[in-house]
């Protein structure tokens, strides 16, 4: 509603001379708008006020500030007012003393609280061009003139009844859904998100090494598989061609040779590249492929392995919303159109530095630079800025204030800062944060990089960063070791080499707005190959980077500990910037210690030691294998035991790994260490993702490796899957987004995508009808139609089609399909709920069926009244598949009426019998007698 109330600048094109006489006087236009109009009492609605014309219109002068737009200049009208009558005549004023935005526009809230009709009146008073200090030109023509008063009013309508809210937003999806996300749909953001791989400080800045936890990642809830791709040989070699080692697998990459590195996912879409014969890394063609069905969208030799991908959110006055996704190889080196693949450019001078996440989807890096000599040291903090690398950018030395006292130190010349007079009048040239060379102070205040088949080159120049402060601090730091110790005592020492020209600051770790900490002195340790030995005191401090505490680049705190007793290694264990801890682990014994990021203070430890298999490992990235999430310390090893601490207390909630049925990792003779060792690849949704990898894995790989899912809060286990990943553990090969969990499998050399997929419901009834008082059956398939399914040997082995089950049984079922494994007898199919909608048009329901193993059902039915029948087979949905449903159509036919047939009577014959058989007889004796007279006759 702002951008399409502001307007148009109307300008008075004037020569640039000095002032006129006599001066002249400009009408002004005043405008009010209650929106919505009416509205119901109680409701917020917003006011807005404006002026036709904008107070030094586009001008650029000396004194511009940065405003909303990102356009500098400070000419503003002031002193706008707003008087609201309710109908009871009460009134309300609002004055603005400063309108911030060009436009002349300015808006508020207002809750009406009566019904009735409401008067506002917008007043502006008239203003002299050069009424405030700062706010003009002292050069410009318009110096006497004088913009006159005016004045509008508007009403508004208050009713009894609210009005009806804004759409906010749709039901989540109850069926399969795709990207992109139709944006009317915006609250879906909650079951969508992205994976920005390894090279983007979500994954190592907050966590030190190996971080896993994305805030607003979704992973699946079970164990189904939507499609599998095998990206090299795989699996088992076959024959008897090796006498020593048979039935010896496909290596599958192990740690220095991973297959399958950094996957990408952006907006549903996966990005990897594939491996070449036996190189390191991944050297091959790059993919980019739809999540759900792992259909190729493009491929390319040309595109080396990736670092990360960018979606950078540009909010200003002419954009709103992120810009394409782009894919970066290392330190931005390359860039590429996510969606396309094509070459955009490149970048070079990228300054070293820590890496933030920033607000908006940049990359921040903090750079400690000596402006100064080693003898003569001159340390600033600077913030550099990705975002700045191209697009539209503001050129720090135009429009500085030359009258202002204050120091802006936006950079330095051979160890001099630069005052903001001397800003504007020097000729910068190689400043120590960059290389514009010949700087103009006098350029446009902004400009564009074009920068699409370019090379930027700038990326280390002024442009690119939002700040630098001095450390005076840090200058002392540098001759000389400066620590507190525990009693608060403030000491400095001779330090070893010459600190002088390089950062004496160990940077743990920066937050955006937040703070930098950091450490000085070298962490206790035993002196292995990795470490160097050393046990004297040490010393954290925070840096602060939140102007709201303070000067930026300040010590917030610095606390000195003593390494701890038996001479034990102490590590970095990782920070939360939202429990507001960080961690050390012992590494001789498995133990936490938890300090504030606020204060430095120990608030507990050392915890128990965790098993001892779990020394093996916990030190691949110089720390104890943990990940820190949802107020709580989770750390998983060799031992496979999970363990569970709150942050704030070390209290122990719960292990995972050590107990029954659903609650095990034990490998009894498989692995040869008793357990299956077990990192976290991914912490997302309140899931814990793990995998059962290893440095060096034997060959055939042992049996029994899982993918495994529990439950971030008590533990429970929710799903496994047969997997095994090569690498150590950590989040290099596995990527959790938009519902999905990717991996690689060494046991078959395949990428693994893992989530709900969808289904099909099918359903059938007899096509001719039936007779009243007859029973029926009603039968029909459900059945898996993920992408997987229609793959060569699934498509195959099941010609109509995968059938669905129970999330019960989701685990053998997919071993079943997927990975070669016998049918499993536990088999448990799905729920199939029948609803008809009978002749008189009511719907009810007359039963539920279950699957078989071929996700076949059926139910045998009488229907109770004649006519059309439209049967409804609808399969609800589980947390691996999505719901589905079917229709069909049968007919009831009343019963056919038999009538009895009329038949003669029957007649009794037995005396009709009995007579003639007397009759012969009488004939009989008659002929006889006849025959006797006849021949006495003769």
């Amino acid at each position: 509603m702002f951008l399409v109330l502001s307007i148009a600048a109307s300008l008075i094109m004037v020569p640039l001379a000095g002032a006129h006489l006599p001066p002249w006087q400009y009408p002004t236009h005043a405008y009010i708008q209650a929106l919505p109009n009416p509205i119901g009492v109680g409701q917020s609605m917003v006011v807005y006020v404006w002026l036709d014309l904008t107070f030094g219109a586009a001008a650029r002068q000396i004194g511009e500030t940065r405003s909303f737009a990102g356009t500098y200049n400070n000419y503003r009208f002031h002193n706008y007012q707003v008087v609201i009558t309710a109908p009871n005549g009460e009134k309300t004023t609002q004055t603005f003393d400063i309108i911030a935005d060009t436009t002349s526009s300015q808006q508020f809230k207002f809750t009406p609280s009566q019904v009735g009709t409401y008067n506002l009146t917008f007043s502006f008073p008239g203003q002299a061009y050069a009424q405030y200090p700062g706010g003009y030109d002292p050069t410009s023509i318009l110096v006497n003139d004088t913009y006159l008063p005016s004045s509008a009013s508007t009403t508004l309508t208050v009713q009894e009844e609210p009005i009806p809210g804004a759409v906010t937003g749709f039901p989540l999806p109850a069926y399969y859904w795709t990207r992109p996300i139709y944006s009317e749909n915006s609250n879906w953001y909650t079951i969508s998100s992205d994976w920005l791989g390894t090279g983007h400080p979500q994954f190592w800045a907050e966590n030190y090494y190996r971080n896993t936890f994305v805030p607003d990642a979704i992973g699946p809830e079970t164990a189904h598989v939507m499609w599998t791709k095998p990206i090299q040989n795989g699996g088992t070699v076959g024959g008897n061609q090796y006498p020593d080692a048979p039935g010896v697998d496909y290596f599958e990459g192990s740690s220095y040779n991973q297959r399958f590195t950094n996957p990408i996912i952006m907006d549903g879409l996966l990005y990897y590249t594939e491996p070449v014969a036996f190189t390191s890394g991944n050297n091959g063609k790059t993919f980019c492929v739809d999540l759900r069905t792992g259909d190729i969208l493009w491929s390319s030799t040309q595109i080396p392995a990736l670092s990360f991908g960018y979606i950078y959110n540009l909010w200003n006055g002419n954009q709103h919303g992120t810009g394409p996704a782009i894919l970066f190889t290392n330190n931005f080196g390359r860039a590429f159109d996510a969606y396309t693949g094509y070459p955009l450019f490149n970048v070079t001078g990228v300054p070293s530095g820590t890496a933030a996440a920033g607000p908006n989807g940049e990359q921040l890096r903090y750079v400690f630079a000596n402006a100064g000599t080693s003898s003569n040291p001159s340390w600033y903090l600077s913030q550099w800025n990705s975002s700045r690398l191209w697009g539209t950018w503001t050129n720090p030395w135009t429009g500085l204030n030359i009258n202002s006292p204050t120091l802006y130190n936006y950079s330095y010349v051979n160890g001099t800062t630069l005052s903001t007079k001397d800003a504007q009048s020097a000729a910068v040239t190689q400043p120590a944060i960059g290389n514009p060379a010949g700087v103009d102070a006098n350029a446009p205040a902004t400009q564009n990089w074009v920068v699409y088949g370019n090379v930027v080159n700038k990326a280390s120049s002024i442009y690119s960063y939002d700040w630098n402060v001095s450390l005076p601090w840090l200058n002392v730091m540098g001759h000389q070791t400066l620590r507190t110790l525990p009693n608060g005592t403030v000491i400095y020492g001779t330090p070893t080499g010459n600190p002088d020209a390089t950062n004496p600051v160990t940077v743990i770790g920066a937050w955006c707005n937040d703070i930098i900490l950091c450490r000085n002195g070298t962490l206790p340790s035993v002196g292995t190959s990795f470490y160097a030995t050393s046990w004297t005191p040490y010393t954290y401090f925070a840096v602060n980077l939140n102007a709201s505490k303070g000067a930026i680049g300040s010590i917030l705190w610095m606390k000195t500990y003593s390494p701890p007793a038996g001479n034990l290694t102490v590590l970095f264990g990782g920070a939360d910037p939202i429990s507001r801890v960080f961690f050390e682990t012992h590494k001789e014994e498995m133990r936490y210690v938890a300090y504030s990021m606020d204060t430095g203070e120990k608030l507990w430890g050392p915890t128990p030691s965790q098993t001892a298999l779990d020394y093996y490992g916990n030190d691949f990235g110089g720390n104890l294998d943990a990940q820190l999430a949802y107020g709580k310390l989770y750390s998983v090893g060799f031992a496979g035991i999970l363990y569970c601490r709150d942050q704030k207390t070390g209290e122990l909630l719960w292990t995972y790994g050590n107990g029954g049925p659903g609650n095990t990792t034990y490998a009894g003779f498989n692995t040869g260490i008793g357990d299956y060792p077990t990192f976290i690849t991914a912490i997302g949704n309140g899931i814990v993702y793990m995998e059962t990898t290893e440095h060096t894995i034997l060959n055939p790989i042992y049996k029994g490796a899982l993918a495994r899912a529990v439950n971030a809060t008590d533990g429970n286990e929710i799903w496994t899957l047969s997997a095994y990943t090569g690498g150590g553990g950590g989040s290099s090969s596995y990527a959790v987004a938009d519902g999905f969990a990717t991996w690689f499998n060494g046991y078959d050399c395949a990428i693994y995508v893992i989530g709900r997929g969808p289904s099909a419901t099918k359903v059938e009834a007899p096509k001719a009808a039936i007779e009243l008082g007859k029973s029926l059956i009603i039968s029909g398939m459900v059945t898996d139609t993920s992408s997987g399914t229609s793959q060569d040997e699934q498509s195959k082995r099941f010609p109509d089609g995968v059938p669905v089950a129970a999330d019960s049984c989701m685990t053998d079922w997919m071993s079943y399909v997927y990975q070669q494994k016998p049918l499993p007898s536990t088999f448990k199919g799905v729920e199939v709920s029948i609803d008809v909608i009978d002749a008189n048009n009511n719907y009810r329901n007359i039963g539920k069926a279950t699957t078989d193993a071929n996700g076949f059902y059926s139910l045998q039915w009488t229907p109770d009244i004649e006519g059309k029948y439209t049967v409804i087979a609808r399969f609800a949905g589980t947390k691996g598949y999505w719901p589905s449903v079917s229709e069909t159509a049968f007919a009831v036919d009343p019963v056919t009426q038999t009538q009895t047939p009329e038949y003669p009577q029957p007649v009794d014959n037995t005396m009709t019998v009995l007579g003639v058989g007397v009759a012969i007889l009488l004939a009989v004796i008659i002929g006889f007698i006849a025959l006797a007279l006849l021949l006495r006759r003769k």
